[in-house]
């Protein structure tokens, strides 16, 4: 936080959006104390300013405590001016008849200019959590754009991931979800993710210890979790908000307070080579506070021959929208 360490300066690019709609009455829980504060910019584009205004009034008639301030803007000095906490949600859907690159060039262009303002007007200790998809290339873009904030200061969400298998592990069991720990998610947020389930454990004790047949782990699981986002589109219509906004404020609460954490957790961080990823892009490992109070890749796992030839699929599917990126000139160096 800013000097005066009961305020936090919080972005939220794409605010007027559903996603933004579920978080915002929740940004209180992010507070580690009463006093706290959140001076909020809420950005999004020119077309969405009346949008941005009503949801403003709506935030008065909260009459939340934790409210400082709310700034409705469409230009990004004013949205990240002393920003030390951006979570960018914006970004230009896929439609009908888009290729992947055409995807990735639209969304280029607007996180190398978020990447750009972050670098000019950020606080210099900003941390920038990317929600909007391909959240893990979108995180590489804006990173590489704000070249003087250091690396390990951009993630990409991968917590909605992670709580769908928590609740798919549960359900399919009947386990008391609060009692798992452990259950991470590797690589890119699509549907060559893996969700590692071998170092799970459910009241301390490893979860495929306690289940004879693994079957449904190795398969059906993972199909579960990768296709949900599709399946919630299906099903409404549009995609994921409101669980969306939820693993947003699971992820940004690690991010502010280590206390948050209890074991493993998934958080999309830039590699260095771990595991055999391509070092500087944007990856999902299992994390973890380290003694100094640091957030770091948790080392030394021990990875099964078909574990790492699925986290080997999806780092490698990072890598070619990386390397397509530059291909695209997306990035310049």
């Amino acid at each position: 936080m800013s000097q005066d360490a009961s305020t936090l300066k919080l972005t939220i690019t794409g605010a007027a959006g559903q996603i933004a709609y579920a978080l915002l009455p929740r940004l209180g829980e992010l507070l580690i104390n009463v006093e706290s504060k959140i001076d909020l910019r809420l950005c999004d584009t020119e077309s969405q300013l009346p949008a941005l205004n009503a949801l403003s009034m709506e935030l008065d008639d909260f009459a939340c405590p934790w409210i400082e301030k709310i700034t409705c803007t469409s230009n990004l000095k004013d949205a990240f001016e002393g920003c030390e906490l951006a979570i960018l949600i914006g970004a230009r859907p896929r439609t009908l008849g888009m290729e992947r690159s055409d995807l990735l060039v639209a969304n280029g262009e607007i996180f190398s200019e978020q990447g750009r303002a972050l670098n000019a007007y950020a606080d210099q200790n900003v941390k920038v959590l990317v929600v909007a998809n391909p959240c893990n290339t979108n995180a590489y873009i804006c990173m590489n754009h704000a070249k003087d904030i250091p690396s390990h200061r951009f993630f990409s969400m991968s917590m909605l991931d992670q709580n769908r298998a928590y609740a798919f592990m549960a359900k399919q069991y009947d386990l008391e979800l609060a009692m798992i720990e452990n259950l991470c998610v590797w690589g890119n947020h699509s549907p060559s993710m893996y969700v590692d389930f071998q170092r799970a454990t459910y009241d301390g004790q490893p979860i495929i210890e306690r289940i004879q047949d693994h079957s449904w782990f190795a398969n059906d699981y993972q199909t579960l979790v990768a296709q949900r986002g599709s399946e919630v589109i299906k099903a409404r219509g549009s995609s994921s908000a409101a669980s969306a906004a939820n693993a947003i404020i699971d992820n940004v609460a690690l991010l502010l307070d280590q206390n948050q954490c209890y074991g493993n957790f998934s958080m999309g961080v830039c590699s260095h080579g771990e595991y055999g990823a391509q070092p500087g892009t944007i990856v999902s490992y299992p994390c973890v506070y380290n003694a100094k109070g640091e957030l770091s890749i948790v080392e030394h796992i021990d990875l099964d021959p078909i574990a790492q030839q699925r986290i080997a699929l999806s780092f490698e599917e990072i890598a070619n929208e990386a390397n397509q990126c530059r291909s695209l000139d997306l990035i310049t160096h």
